[in-house]
């Protein structure tokens, strides 16, 4: 049976020494020593595993100085004192440590409740702490007392299971646990460490190797409600041990662990089993110590209230378990659907309920997750769940944080809303962020070595943490698809995630995107794409391109502009230039046409229009871009309506452009400038007015249409400067598209012809064959040139005709009369 030592300076100095009425034991011999506490977060790092005793809980380790201070030696039992806690450590020798320093295992900074850098003090333990007689304790080894009954009970945590088989393996891990001799108090805090190593599944092999083994590791806490000895007085710490000791599980407690983390760690480094990496998903650090600092005075007389608002996915349920691992707190976690009735005193009582169980398992986080209205337009009903939710708050709840999450923190009414005292609004993770959240969520996945995160963090601008789990694992659905096609597969590239799954996932995760409102993505429209335009290309990538590249000139607090208003008739490509634009600065791109913004219900336009400026926030650097503005921006005071929503809407959008818009680019395009409200055009918002008016010259049009027959297959003998001469002056970019598609079109229809003319000649001179010749035998012999389909000259000649100016030469005055306009406008500014 192991012992544990005590020292030899504590048996000659124990005649002498007294206790006060504290208990804490001190003489004119001993002094008492003083200490800055340094956590112990791994027991291997300090000690040799062999050397250790089988107590580590309750461990102290000081330099050789300090234990000729104490007059102990090595191994000994000391008393340990944090404010009116005392609790009985061994001590050993740490040979690095500094001479102020005291290094204690987390369990014992635990049950002292004390937090690092805080001041402990030390003095040898007396006969009377463990419960021996002056007699034995002059024996140079002895033993604590040992108890002959203990009541442990586990403590209530968020990761805690309860299956009949997992409780068979804590109970073989306790009776490992006190199969040596433990030191333990009453209301002391110990972890169980289980161990489960079993093989791993795989396909059969013929390899001769042993099978992986995979090692589960988890700890399990537990608190001693009571412990009982035949000495009396019953001694301030006693020995557990299995085959003398009665142990006792009662029921499930609540306490807070505030060192869970480290304990763990700590725990599992005594098993001598590799640790695996942490699978904890940390979010948000900031947010976290933010939240960590408003729970952490529990010792403060006043409840905590705490609203959490961010869209669905954005990271609120893992921002509250991260901040509660952090205080080592249980989170109640309850989803206001389940509390929602038809009845409204139900759902009161059911508020009430939930908050009374709250206080029967304190100290804990009452987390109420999916919290909304149940009757918006009730403001009675309102005022009366407000009223309940103050008065839930106000009781003793000060161990009992209250944590509520809503969606959009602008729906709650303004009693609800005060009731609460702090806020934390989630956004978009920035691209740090979701380099730092991608790489946890791939820490266990097989990566090939050509997949780079950063350009996946960058590529997913604005997606929110539910979305990048939802990214990663489409990809890894992708990567299981492939190998279920494959006919043999080789186990060293078995499951390996490519730029291909990843390419996959972000076009999926695009497409649905692409059904909401203000989606973004980074479009694919090169400046070869975009003909002509040159002056108006190079003042948008001056005005772009500056802040992104050289952002160090705005630091001194100039405001970048940031607003551009393309103007001019339709079809002249002001849609198409803004794309080029995001394509070639590798920007976001959200398009958003004026009417999708309107809806019939008041506030929801005004909310759609800053939910859109949100979502380019979250995308930055981003180019917002406005089709129609005319329709969704007009002149204040002149609207049909008379509920004045397009005015509400105006001012909204003024509102959100006047605010901070750093790396958002609010791009508009309109056929009617003159419709816009005329203060959207002053100096800070669309300040740049730039006009996109039809080809003046025939050089200008051949770029255009060479721009569009870029990727054509042309004939040799197409002359495109021909093409554009028989075109008239009036033609803009979507007429030229126009011609092109048409001439690609007819080209088309006389390939299939003549395919067809092939067809039909084969099988009339070859009467023979078994089978008749069809299309799809002749498609699969032919090769990829004889596929491509030859635009010729007389295609571009017969479109012609097919081609009406969208824009007559009234038209054209008309927009060159409102460029003159708007040009004096801007030189006047």
């Amino acid at each position: 049976m192991s012992v544990l030592w005590v020292s030899s300076f504590t048996r000659q100095t124990a005649s002498t020494a007294t206790v006060s009425s504290s208990g804490w034991t001190h003489d004119e011999e001993t002094r008492e020593l003083k200490l800055r506490m340094h956590l112990l977060d791994q027991i291997d790092a300090f000690v040799n595993i062999g050397a250790i005793p089988t107590e580590f809980n309750a461990l102290v380790m000081v330099s050789a100085v300090n234990l000729r201070r104490l007059g102990v030696v090595s191994h000994s039992l000391v008393l340990v004192r944090h404010q009116d806690r005392i609790h009985i450590a061994q001590i050993q020798l740490q040979t690095h440590a500094s001479d102020d320093i005291v290094y204690m295992s987390p369990f014992l900074a635990q049950n002292l409740v004390c937090h690092e850098s805080e001041h402990v003090s030390l003095v040898p333990a007396a006969p009377h702490d463990i419960g021996i007689d002056n007699q034995d304790f002059s024996r140079l080894q002895v033993m604590p007392a040992v108890a002959s009954r203990v009541e442990i009970a586990p403590i209530r945590w968020n990761s805690s299971v309860s299956s009949p088989t997992h409780q068979e393996r804590i109970l073989e891990a306790l009776k490992l646990h006190f199969s040596d001799p433990r030191l333990l108090q009453v209301g002391d805090v110990f972890g169980v460490p289980v161990v489960e190593a079993f093989p791993e599944n795989t396909s059969p092999s013929l390899s001769m190797d042993p099978a992986p083994v995979v090692v589960n590791q988890e700890v399990h806490f537990f608190r001693v409600e009571a412990m009982d000895t035949q000495i009396r007085p019953i001694p301030r710490a006693l020995s557990v041990i299995k085959d003398d000791t009665t142990l006792v599980q009662s029921s499930h407690v609540a306490t807070r662990l505030i060192h869970e983390r480290i304990m763990k760690q700590y725990t599992l480094s005594t098993t001598g089993v590799p640790q695996s990496p942490s699978t904890t998903f940390q979010i948000f650090p900031a947010h976290v110590r933010r939240l960590v600092e408003w729970l952490h005075p529990t010792s403060l007389p006043m409840s905590v209230s705490i609203a959490i608002g961010g869209v669905a996915g954005s990271g609120k349920r893992t921002l509250v378990y991260n901040a509660a691992q952090e205080l080592g707190l249980y989170v109640l976690e309850v989803s206001f659907t389940e509390l929602a009735s038809t009845s409204e005193l139900q759902l009161l009582e059911n508020v009430r309920q939930v908050v009374k169980k709250a206080q029967s398992m304190a100290p804990c986080i009452l987390f109420l997750n999916r919290f909304f209205l149940t009757e918006k337009d009730n403001e009675e009903a309102q005022q009366r769940l407000g009223s309940t939710l103050m008065e839930c708050i106000r009781r003793e709840m000060r161990d009992v944080p209250l944590i509520v999450a809503v969606e959009d923190m602008n729906d709650l009414p303004v009693l609800i809303r005060q009731s609460f005292m702090y806020e934390i609004m989630l956004q978009a993770p920035s691209e740090e962020e979701r380099l730092d959240i991608l790489r946890q969520l791939t820490l266990s996945t097989a990566l090939h070595p050509s997949v780079q995160l950063e350009s996946i963090a960058h590529r997913t601008a604005g997606r929110t943490v539910g979305e990048l789990k939802a990214l990663v694992a489409d990809a890894s659905t992708h990567c299981l698809e492939a190998l279920c096609t494959r006919d043999s597969i080789n186990p060293s590239e078995a499951f390996q995630l490519t730029d291909a799954h990843f390419d996959a996932a972000i076009r999926l995760q695009e497409t649905k995107a692409s059904l909401g409102l203000g989606k973004f993505s980074i479009p694919n429209v090169k400046w070869e794409d975009v003909g002509g335009l040159e002056h108006v290309k190079d003042e948008i990538m001056d005005m772009v391109q500056l802040p992104l590249k050289h952002p160090e000139l705005f630091a001194s607090g100039v405001r970048q502009r940031s607003g551009i208003l393309l103007y001019g008739p339709p079809g002249t490509g002001k849609t198409l230039l803004a794309k080029a634009i995001a394509t070639e600065c590798n920007m976001n791109f959200i398009s958003v046409k004026g009417p999708e913004l309107l809806n019939m219900y008041i506030g929801e336009s005004e909310k759609n229009v800053r939910q859109v400026f949100q979502q380019a926030r979250n995308a930055r650097p981003c180019i917002l871009f406005f089709d129609e503005l005319d329709s969704l921006a007009p002149q204040r005071g002149r609207g049909s309506d008379s509920g004045g929503v397009m005015d509400r809407v105006v001012s909204q959008l003024l509102t959100e452009i006047d605010s901070n818009l750093n790396q958002v680019f609010v791009v508009g395009a309109t056929n009617r400038p003159d419709l816009i409200e005329s203060a959207l055009l002053r100096p800070g918002r669309f300040d740049r007015l730039l006009y996109l008016g039809i080809c003046q010259d025939k050089p200008t049009q051949l770029k255009v249409v060479q721009a569009l027959t870029r990727k054509f297959h042309l004939a040799p003998q197409v002359d495109l400067k021909e093409v554009v001469a028989l075109c008239p002056l009036n033609f803009t970019g979507a007429d030229f598209y126009a011609l092109c598609s048409i001439a690609l079109s007819l080209a088309i229809k006389d390939r299939v012809a003549a395919l067809d003319l092939y067809i039909e000649t084969a099988n009339r001179e070859d009467v023979y064959s078994e089978r008749p010749l069809h299309a799809a035998m002749v498609l699969e012999n032919m090769s990829a040139d004889d596929l491509q389909v030859q635009v010729s000259q007389q295609h571009f000649e017969a479109a012609l005709p097919h081609v009406i100016p969208s824009v007559s030469a009234s038209e054209i005055a008309h927009y060159e009369k409102l460029r003159r306009e708007f040009r004096s406008l801007q030189l006047g500014k």
